[in-house]
């Protein structure tokens, strides 16, 4: 019987990307791949992470890639689980411009979903706050429609804008008000690891 390597595909932006942190190249993606591991989860190897976050991607960007980004990784044997975690650039607009409307950032999350839930098992992470209050409160709305749309869709949904919102060593480690840096990363990968949702999708065994 072939061997089987399950694999874990996060999608988002420059927050998913890890930009700020200077300990561990891939942020809060490595942190939370390294303390499933720890936890007996799924063991490295056999089991393989793939960080796909990417600057100013917005929810529309993610969802234009994500498919031949994950059929360019699969090999024959891989159980692959997909994770979303988009929003922050659709809010913030980091890049200039206007901030999008929550209710069509959540359209396209919801279209998006509809697609990767037929492909492979699915995850979504809430886009976590930032410093800006107008920007956060956006953020958090966003957060609540993709609740609602992963409720009906029978998606798993990990809920953190609210818990981090409130976490000073989140917010005050977000030095350019919208990345964490090695704390903030490292308390949302713990953030997300204490989530029973989360523990359950990243058990290798399931």
């Amino acid at each position: 019987m072939p061997h089987t390597t399950s694999a874990w595909f996060f999608f988002g932006d420059s927050l998913t990307q890890g930009v700020n942190d200077a300990l561990m190249p891939g942020g809060w993606v490595s942190r939370l791949a390294v303390l499933a591991h720890e936890a007996g989860l799924c063991p490295i190897p056999r089991a393989t992470f793939y960080n796909l976050g990417a600057r100013r991607h917005s929810t529309a960007k993610i969802a234009a890639r994500w498919r031949s980004e994950l059929d360019n990784r699969l090999i024959p044997g891989m159980v692959p689980r997909l994770v979303f975690c988009a929003g922050v650039v659709d809010m913030a607009a980091p890049g200039g411009g206007q901030p999008a409307d929550p209710e069509l950032a959540a359209a396209q999350m919801d279209k998006l979903l509809a697609e990767a839930a037929e492909v492979a098992p699915t995850l979504v992470i809430s886009p976590p706050p930032v410093t800006d209050a107008a920007a956060s409160t956006r953020i958090g709305q966003l957060g609540k429609l993709q609740q609602q749309l992963c409720a009906r869709q029978g998606i798993a949904f990990a809920q953190v804008y609210e818990l981090l919102a409130n976490t000073s060593d989140y917010m005050n480690d977000l030095s350019d008000g919208l990345h964490p840096g090695s704390q903030g990363c490292d308390r949302m990968a713990q953030t997300l690891l204490a989530q029973e949702c989360v523990r359950a999708f990243m058990c290798a065994a399931h």
